[in-house]
């Protein structure tokens, strides 16, 4: 049977390996080539007074990688949908579409058996895949990510380290299932992309941000926070609120800010820091990346006396690695779950 498993899947291995060899040689080049330029421009924080020359030279690094890093972010995480859609879903739905099921379980292996042997070889040969395309991606985009302080993105997260493992697991055998359910190969590939990016959403914006409780903390605003922040959005209107994004702790996923609050608790007006602007504005542009860090701390300094503040809610940076095997686990279980589904199903195909 596992013979027969290789016979049936070696051009789809073979052409994975060969994908695998010629993403692993691009990402090994090209991440070689990062690190020498993040080293060298590292080199140069080291100078006396180098603070805004340093700072440039790491944007411009993220800069010119950034086309990069995106692409291959998407391409990560695309690989466990791809799984599913070529390697799931044709599964059983095409021994089905072709009739030729009913010699491959009518002969001495059973049925049971002889799904468990294809779910076991080729579902290991998905997690592997996945696992080797995450870990290229991991340690490509590591002076990157180091740069950006930001581990928690979307993106960053669902093609980082365990979790694609996890992913990979799922989109395999919910093709399987979907395969085994609708009976015919290509409706089982476009429902299989089409629950697997629903589910992915699902977790990526309900359950994410709420399986581990989060921290809420009271930053005031003052020169010292307003140095820091990243924007300052006044209303239009004059009786419309202001919102200021003030930088959360290191590596921190930043959950959500409330507006600019009075010490009551209550959003201020636009019209309460109009005076403030204006005194901004008049003293020329304001500069925030890339430049003095002063960036908005003198308006803070003119709106310190208000005694406003704003309420950030957070998951600090420890929480990341709980939260990839929590969500690993998720979709392991999911996994199970439909594998199980597939065994009890696959017992009363005619």
């Amino acid at each position: 049977m596992i013979w027969l498993t290789w016979r049936q899947f070696r051009t789809q291995t073979l052409l994975a390996a060969a994908l695998l060899a010629a993403a692993a040689v691009y990402l090994l080049i090209t991440g070689t080539q990062l690190r020498h330029s993040y080293n060298a421009d590292l080199l140069s924080c080291h100078a006396p007074n180098a603070q805004y020359t340093c700072m440039g030279l790491l944007n411009g690094l993220q800069t010119q990688y950034n086309g990069p890093l995106n692409l291959i972010e998407l391409l990560v995480m695309g690989t466990p949908a791809l799984v599913g859609i070529f390697w799931g879903a044709p599964l059983i739905a095409g021994e089905l579409e072709r009739g030729t099921h009913y010699m491959a379980w009518n002969q001495s292996v059973t049925r049971g058996r002889w799904l468990a042997v294809k779910l076991c070889a080729i579902g290991l040969a998905s997690i592997v895949t996945a696992g080797l395309v995450s870990l290229l991606m991991t340690w490509w985009a590591s002076p990157l990510d180091t740069m950006s302080g930001n581990r928690f993105g979307t993106q960053a997260f669902n093609a980082r380290n365990i979790a694609p493992l996890g992913y990979a697991a799922f989109a395999f055998v919910l093709g399987v299932a979907l395969g085994l359910l609708i009976r015919r190969t290509l409706p089982a590939m476009a429902a299989t992309l089409a629950v697997f990016i629903a589910v992915q959403f699902l977790v990526t914006v309900a359950v994410r941000p709420n399986v581990m409780p989060s921290t809420t903390t009271t930053v005031p605003i003052n020169q010292t926070t307003m140095s820091q922040a990243a924007r300052f959005d006044r209303s239009p209107q004059d009786t419309g609120p202001v919102a200021i994004d003030l930088p959360t702790p290191a590596g921190a996923w930043n959950l959500g800010e409330t507006p600019a609050l009075n010490s009551a608790g209550r959003p201020i007006q636009t019209s309460e820091v109009l005076t403030c602007w204006s005194q901004l504005l008049s003293k020329g542009p304001v500069v925030v990346k890339g430049g003095p860090p002063a960036g908005f701390g003198s308006l803070g300094a003119c709106l310190a006396p208000l005694n406003l503040h704003v309420n950030i809610s957070y998951l600090p940076a420890n929480r990341y690695w709980p939260l990839q095997w929590i969500e690993t686990a998720l979709y392991t279980v999911l996994a199970a779950l439909l594998a199980a589904f597939c065994f009890r199903r696959v017992r009363r195909v005619s």
